[in-house]
């Protein structure tokens, strides 16, 4: 499916050694490393409102093809790859995926980010 770019924020997410250890096996038949983002699809209210809650995007198979050094910090990474998502899995009981490819900006020591599907 052909989809214009949307973003999203990433409000949780993997630590940095399990995100390059789903990079590493990315290709193989045999092993698959389960990353979990939490992606917002939107939220209940501002952001710095301490009531703010998020409606978390339906992810699956997330596969990380590539992760590049955003700065030098060594905690802030680009990271593509290709994903199953719901993008309108708002209060739905029966998710329908389609599959993505997306790109990511992320830093792992806060573990938030952004998340873009391309």
């Amino acid at each position: 499916m052909n989809t214009p770019s949307q973003s999203y924020s990433i409000v949780g997410g993997p630590n940095k050694d399990l995100l390059f250890d789903a990079f590493k096996y990315a290709n193989s038949e045999n092993v698959r490393v389960p990353l979990d983002f939490h992606v917002a699809l939107a939220f209940t209210a501002p952001l710095n409102d301490p009531g703010c809650a998020y409606v978390k995007m339906a992810l699956k198979d997330v596969v990380v093809t590539g992760i590049s050094h955003e700065d030098g910090s060594g905690e802030s990474f680009i990271i593509e790859g290709r994903c199953d998502a719901d993008l309108h899995s708002f209060c739905v009981t029966e998710y329908v995926y389609e599959h993505y490819r997306f790109k990511a900006y992320y830093n792992t020591q806060r573990r938030k980010g952004t998340f873009t599907i391309i």
